[in-house]
């Protein structure tokens, strides 16, 4: 199930890609999955997903202590009670698609920080990295080491991996501790 098709918990569904076929995609699977309701929910953002936080924040839920100020730079930004971040890393697959237009280890690191600033508590954050692909491993082994310096107080930070085989996904998941 789906946070847009649970009717009961009326949430949104904020998804970005920087390839507009993508989102074409996207689009044409929530039409025929989804209520018009349930669509009107799920929001398209043709951007980098580093730029999530101009169009999801929690106030005061800053897990790095970097820059805690007040400024409003999203306009366009809802104040969201985000449960579920998930980043498919890596380029988009098929045939035709453009294997050179694919995620990097700077944005990625950035996004994932991004994510985990607007991440609820009790909320659940996950990462899945290719690293059969230039830069690949790289780019996994950025959001590792950002994810290890999470206070283990607010967080549990994994890593799930298939070990019998070369090249397959990792698996990395943040769950933001419940406050007491």
């Amino acid at each position: 199930a789906s946070p847009a098709g649970d009717a009961s918990k009326p949430g949104r569904v904020v998804a970005f890609d920087v390839q507009e076929d993508a989102l074409t995609s996207t689009r044409a699977r929530v039409r025929e999955s989804l209520t018009p309701d349930q669509a009107s929910r799920v929001d398209l953002v043709l951007k980098s997903h580093e730029r999530m936080e101009e169009h999801v924040r929690v106030p005061g839920l800053n897990a790095f202590d970097d820059d805690d100020d007040d400024d409003d730079d999203g306009e366009d930004a809802e104040t969201d009670a985000v449960g579920v971040v998930c980043f498919n890393l890596g380029y988009l697959p098929g045939p035709t698609a453009d294997k050179g237009v694919r995620t990097r280890r700077t944005t990625t690191v950035s996004a994932v920080a991004s994510g985990v600033r607007v991440l609820r508590p009790g909320g659940v954050l996950t990462v899945v990295g290719y690293t059969g692909h230039e830069g690949g491993w790289e780019e996994v082994e950025a959001v590792m080491e950002l994810v290890s310096s999470l206070d283990p107080r607010e967080f549990t930070a994994t890593n799930h991996s298939v070990v019998n085989r070369d090249n397959c996904p990792q698996l990395i998941a943040v769950h933001r501790k419940e406050t007491k």
